[in-house]
């Protein structure tokens, strides 16, 4: 299998050039400024089409409705208090940690 690299600042004028690529079992390294940043692989012919309709299992995807707001801070400015003993813990506390009486 031969190999590539792209930057992905031109990943997008390059994008059919990539596809072409991966399909022709080119492993491309997308790097960003010259660093490595991540390895796009083509599939083996091995796999079968289960697999291949399977491929998000056991990784994080997100869709535009799942992606937060930043957050803003100072937002609960005011609203909470947290108690002058706040980092002080009881031994009555300690001891029922330990199952002691």
């Amino acid at each position: 299998m031969s190999e590539k690299t792209f930057d992905i600042a031109y990943l997008s004028d390059n994008l059919l050039e990539l596809l072409s690529d991966i399909q022709n079992n080119v492993e491309i390294t997308l790097t960003r400024q010259g660093v490595p940043w991540a390895k796009v692989l083509p599939l083996s012919q091995a796999e079968s089409t289960d697999e291949k309709a399977n491929l998000n299992n056991g990784s994080m995807v997100m869709s535009s409705e799942d992606i937060l707001e930043p957050r803003v801070a100072g937002f609960w400015q005011g609203q909470v208090k947290i108690s002058d003993d706040f980092d002080e813990t009881s031994q009555e506390v300690i001891a029922a940690f330990y199952g002691e009486d």
